[in-house]
């Protein structure tokens, strides 16, 4: 379907592309997860959400990195038909 018969239809794609949404995904569940850590590390003293926070925190690090990487890239936005630099104009 191209861009003017989704219009002409009334429906709405994602002006991000399929990679950054998932990114931008797996980042937001991270984040809940560090989030969560956090309130139970409060009453442990095992050591367990602050090794899990640890892991998280480099997994934040690396999704970041990949979604500035995109941004850069100009792979974060979806393209649109007949663009031939990878980016949406607007």
């Amino acid at each position: 379907m191209t861009t003017q018969q989704a219009r002409a239809e009334g429906s709405v794609g994602s002006p991000i592309s399929n990679e950054a949404y998932n990114v931008l995904t797996a980042l937001q569940s991270k984040l809940e997860g560090l989030e969560a850590y956090r309130k139970y590390a409060q009453a442990d003293t095992s050591g367990l959400w602050q090794d899990l926070t640890q892991s998280d925190l480099r997994a934040v690090e690396l999704l970041t990195q990949q979604l500035e990487r995109m941004v850069r890239d100009g792979k974060f936005r979806m393209r649109r038909p007949g663009d031939t630099n990878g980016a949406s104009s607007r």
